[in-house]
């Protein structure tokens, strides 16, 4: 039987990060728990804090204005998405994700990976000319090695871009760190959702 007082913790970690008074969901768990007095409690996993998120967004803004915001997110990712084929020779670049599937509660991160041998340095120079903001560079240790990928914001998302090898794409559909599978969109998947979803 599940415990009742990790769905507390899960609902108290919701409402700090709607309110914004924890950044991440790890954060928001360990200042709930700490907050209810129950550090002994069994934590509750991110995806149980994400859907009280979900359920605080939804009653807060409406279905409708919920709704507006997912597709908000998908027209980012599919600027970005497109501006980088647009910029680029080589494999399609991917969306990958929770963001693909329209969960952005509780922060969004646009996880975008590009399949090419090209300098990180070039791609930044491609999304700067076309206006982004300057990233911040970090390096990645994944199951593949250690992998380029840059940081920025866009339009209120945090947007994480990792060069990938060409010889990688064959597990495009596979988590950069566990393996496990993911769920990925092209632009133009992305496009076709927007236009099935007008506002």
């Amino acid at each position: 039987m599940a415990d009742k007082r990790t769905d507390q913790i899960a609902r108290e970690a919701a409402r700090l990060i709607e309110t914004g008074k924890a950044g991440t969901v790890g954060e928001a768990i360990r200042l709930a728990a700490d907050a209810l007095h129950l550090r002994d409690a069994p934590m509750p996993g991110h995806g149980r804090v994400r859907k009280h998120a979900q359920g605080m967004a939804m009653q807060a803004m409406g279905e409708r204005a919920y709704r507006q915001s997912i597709r908000d997110v998908w027209s980012v990712a599919e600027q970005i998405l497109t501006v980088l084929e647009q910029s680029q020779s080589g494999g399609s670049p991917l969306l990958v994700g929770r963001a693909v599937k329209g969960q952005i509660d509780a922060g969004v991160t646009l996880h975008v990976r590009v399949y090419t041998r090209r300098p990180i340095r070039e791609i930044v120079e491609s999304l700067v000319g076309y206006g982004y903001e300057e990233p911040t560079f970090e390096t990645a240790d994944t199951r593949f090695g250690r992998l380029d990928r840059i940081r920025f914001q866009e339009e209120g998302c945090q947007v994480v871009l990792t060069r990938c090898l060409p010889e990688m794409a064959g597990q495009s559909n596979r988590d950069l760190f566990t393996g496990r599978p993911i769920v990925t969109a092209t632009a133009g998947e992305l496009r076709r959702r927007l236009a099935e979803h007008p506002e």
